[in-house]
């Protein structure tokens, strides 16, 4: 029988609501992680992402809040945790700083390059002398993550924990690729440490931890699934569930995957703790699942941990040394009442020696017809907003070479990138502050507004208090600065000057690069953003507009320019072309990753071509710039 078109409306109202529910809900679930510190220095691994109420990440005064906090530094995210050194760590302030972050309480409003909080990250925290051990209980949002390293290099990263073991109990699987040896924590005083072996890990601490050539070490038990980098567990797709036993009827299930590899010598038990359900929804029924003995078919086990307060339960599955097993896990789908969409946020116990990670599982009720693919293309209004992230650029045109090729990199070279997306125009920003609107009334909320031009600040106020006054978060971006303003309005000073009759708007660019003086009546008014071409979004491009992104030879940012030196007084004119290529698979919301491009003319005499990856964290929905024509 054929569907009405209103049976088809509510079915494809369904799927929306699901998708939205499955966009969301690995996130939508807070844990608090209680963060200890002592006076000096502190060495944190903090799983948690605060946020506030309006879902985006916190600053690091509202986070780490105690006002003995002095200082916090971390490594710039698509830098990876690693440091840019081969050899010992040596002590706090030998880093490389440019692949820093850094919030200092003395810092003046908006001047710290590390304006927000995020979780799986290392965080190096100062507290004052002389300051009692104090603990700080961080609230977040959290997902599945895989520890990721950087070959060749040491890394600064941590586990998880229950339980007490040692370097060598759980480093000892790893053999030489992350030797004990090459092993440094962090002492109060600012210097690392070689730990010994037999000493005892530390839930949460941060160690600097040396990779010899590429790894995937989780602990001495690895576990991953599908689409593992999504951050959660997802049960869906239309009418897949299959009949297990036994009774009759069959209990009707959809199946997934874990899969557990043990990498020590001693036999692993993994455990799973329920620690949070989708409140008002109902709790998603979860069992585990075996092939049956005789025949085919499907035989139901026990059911995984169903109350949130009963603490972890054994999942009937244990994994021999140096073996791998598949645990399959089967989702209960045909509820009838409440919402499309269940979540419950579990935490794996790997084993008695291994680390512990959070798993979120979502699914859908099993007679929509949702697609399982997890990066459906979002619409506009979840990509409108501010996308704050960085530009790692790992290859570049070799200039010692005959041919010029495009050599990879020594190191790789970080840079933010700032841009805004109106629902139909991308822009590419230098500086946004992030303010909000005036209220006279209590009863009336203030709105989040993203200001561009300095001249609207005074009409809006601060979205944090610094010293009791109310102050702006502002970022920006010093690798993509504005191009100067060349029309008849923005330079009507030269137009009109004397000493060059007959020049004209379209001309100032020819006339600027034949000059060796900066001309006094040139204006230095510079764009507030600039508009790109393209689509900002899984398998989008956006690229600058032709000419766009230039640097004349007296611009406020032209590297061969120096404005107290007489032989160097002006440069040449420098065009940027840039491009991204997102990717087509985009698992996590409000984040976008592609692969980025440019060509720079007019710093050699060749073009100069980089490439390297993007990711990008959408941290505003505000659809509307402050000071945009």
């Amino acid at each position: 029988m054929k569907r009405s078109h209103q049976s088809n409306f509510r079915a494809a109202l369904a799927i929306l609501t699901a998708v939205l529910f499955l966009s969301s809900s690995a996130w939508a679930q807070d844990v608090t992680q209680a963060v200890t510190l002592n006076a000096g220095w502190n060495s944190v691994w903090l799983e948690v992402e605060p946020t506030g109420v309006d879902g985006y990440q916190k600053a690091p005064e509202l986070v780490f809040d105690n006002p003995a906090i002095e200082m916090i530094a971390t490594p710039k995210p698509l830098s990876s945790t690693a440091e840019f050194f081969g050899d010992d760590p040596g002590t706090i302030g030998t880093f490389n700083e440019d692949g820093w972050q850094q919030w200092n309480q003395t810092d003046a409003p908006g001047t710290s390059n590390l304006t927000l909080v995020f979780g799986n990250r290392p965080y190096l925290i100062k507290v004052a002398a002389g300051t009692a051990p104090f603990s700080i209980p961080i609230t977040g949002k959290v997902r599945f993550f895989r520890p990721t390293w950087t070959p060749d290099r040491y890394n600064l990263i941590g586990f998880s924990l229950e339980g007490t073991r040692s370097f060598n109990s759980f480093f000892g699987p790893a053999g030489d690729k992350h030797a004990v040896s090459k092993i440094f924590r962090l002492k109060t005083n600012g210097d690392w440490q070689l730990v010994n072996g037999n000493d005892t890990m530390t839930s949460n601490e941060a160690y600097w931890i040396f990779s010899k050539g590429p790894s995937t070490y989780m602990g001495p038990v690895a576990v991953d699934f599908d689409l593992s980098s999504a951050g959660r567990l997802d049960f869906g797709g239309p009418f897949d569930s299959v009949g297990v036993g036994p009774g009759s009827p069959l209990l009707e299930l959809d199946l997934e995957e874990l899969v557990f590899t043990n990498l020590g010598s001693s036999v692993a038990t993994p455990e799973m703790d329920l620690l949070a359900v989708s409140p008002g929804l109902g709790s998603l029924s979860l069992y585990v699942v075996n092939p049956a003995t005789s025949g085919l078919g499907y035989v139901r086990g026990n059911q995984v941990d169903s109350s949130v307060a009963a603490g972890s339960s054994a999942l009937a599955e244990t994994v021999p040394a140096l073996k791998t097993r598949i645990l399959s896990l089967g989702a209960k789908r045909n509820w009838t009442t409440g919402a499309a969409g269940r979540f419950n946020l579990y935490r794996i116990k790997t084993s008695s020696v291994g680390a512990s990670f959070y798993l979120p599982v979502t699914a859908t009720i099993n007679n929509l017809g949702y697609s399982s693919n997890p990066t459906p293309v979002s619409p506009a209004s979840e990509r409108t907003g501010l996308w704050i992230g960085e530009v790692i650029v790992d290859s570049s045109t070799s200039i010692v070479e005959n041919g010029s090729p495009v050599k990879t990199s020594a190191v790789k070279a970080p840079a933010r990138i700032i841009m805004h997306y109106n629902g139909s125009t991308v822009r590419l920003l230098s500086q946004v502050t992030l303010m909000r609107t005036k209220s006279a009334d209590p009863e009336v909320a203030p709105t989040q507004v993203l200001v561009i031009d300095p001249a609207r600040i005074p009409f809006f106020e601060g979205i944090k208090e610094r010293n009791g006054k109310r102050v702006g978060l502002r970022m920006e971006s010093v690798a993509f600065d504005m191009p100067r303003k060349m029309d008849a309005t923005s330079q009507a000073a030269i137009l009109n000057d004397p000493a060059y009759p007959g020049l004209t708007a379209a001309g100032i660019p020819a006339f600027l690069v034949s000059r060796t003086v900066r001309p006094p009546s040139l204006k230095e008014v510079y764009a507030l953003s600039l508009d790109l071409a393209g689509t900002l979004g899984p398998s989008g491009t956006i690229s600058t507009l032709a000419g766009s992104l230039n640097l004349d030879p007296f611009h406020r940012s032209n590297p061969f320019r120096h404005p107290y030196h007489p032989n160097h007084s002006y440069g040449p004119a420098i065009y940027r072309e840039l491009r991204i290529d997102f990717d087509p698979d985009q698992p996590l919301g409000d984040i976008l990753r592609g692969a980025y491009s440019e060509t720079i003319k007019g710093l050699i005499n060749t073009n100069l071509t980089l490439t390297g990856r993007v990711e990008l964290r959408r941290v505003s929905s505000v659809a509307t710039l402050e000071g945009t024509p």
